[in-house]
């Protein structure tokens, strides 16, 4: 479970400062689907990258599985996404001269993990995403959606138990953008909770709850209660 307790985030300059969240409630429970809207410059991606301890924050509280991860160090919360967060980028974020094995292989080298298991997990994700018979294939000989699949499995190789999605389908055709969301679907299905940023009403709507955010505040009490959305 992840629980959000009046988060603030301030970006300051020499001269400005940027109240970017303010004063967020939100609680999100084990295996839901979540998508994250609003207009452009609300603060969905710096409450996203929050939740993934990508971003500090300036005030309130954050628990994850009731364990509060305020004033962690970098170390631990690094520790932390590497066993428990996975992201997924608009970007891709590929590594160009790397096989599709060694893209979602590299992380999993990080953690130290054994080449047996390494290559497990890898296959198993790119079986998966529909890409097993061209691990071999580099990002660019791909599709847009093709290379956003391959990012998606670079996250589920890791087997987080919260995956992170920052506007997935932003660079796809409205047919890639199906096939991700529906394997987006397929993954919460199997217990993975989703926070998912997003401008698509339509892909919003295929979550299990919405959660509006306007000027760095949730817009009304009902979207950070689960209990109070039907």
């Amino acid at each position: 479970m992840l629980e959000l307790s009046n988060i603030t985030k301030i970006f300051r300059t020499e001269l400005i400062e940027t109240h970017a969240l303010r004063g967020i409630n939100l609680t999100v429970n084990e295996g839901e689907f979540v998508a994250l809207t609003g207009p452009s410059g609300s603060g969905k991606s710096t409450l996203l990258n929050v939740l993934g301890t990508l971003e500090s924050f300036d005030g309130g509280d954050y628990k994850l599985d009731g364990t509060s991860i305020k004033g962690w160090s970098d170390r631990e919360l690094s520790n932390l996404r590497n066993e428990k967060i996975g992201f997924i980028f608009q970007g891709f974020n590929l590594i160009k001269d790397y096989s599709l094995f060694d893209n979602i292989e590299l992380p999993l080298r990080y953690r130290g993990m054994a080449a047996s298991e390494r290559k497990r997990r890898v296959e198993q994700a790119l079986e998966l995403v529909g890409l097993a018979a061209r691990k071999d294939y580099h990002p660019s000989q791909l599709s847009g959606g093709q290379q956003q699949r391959v990012a998606i499995a670079r996250a589920i190789a890791g087997q987080p138990r919260i995956l992170l999605a920052d506007e997935p389908t932003g660079n796809l055709d409205s047919l890639m953008a199906r096939q991700v969301m529906e394997l987006l679907e397929q993954i919460n299905a199997q217990g993975c909770t989703i926070l998912m940023v997003t401008h698509d009403p339509d892909q919003a709507r295929r979550a299990s709850r919405q959660v509006q955010i306007v000027d760095g505040m949730l817009s009304d009490a009902s979207m950070y209660d689960p209990l109070a959305v039907a």
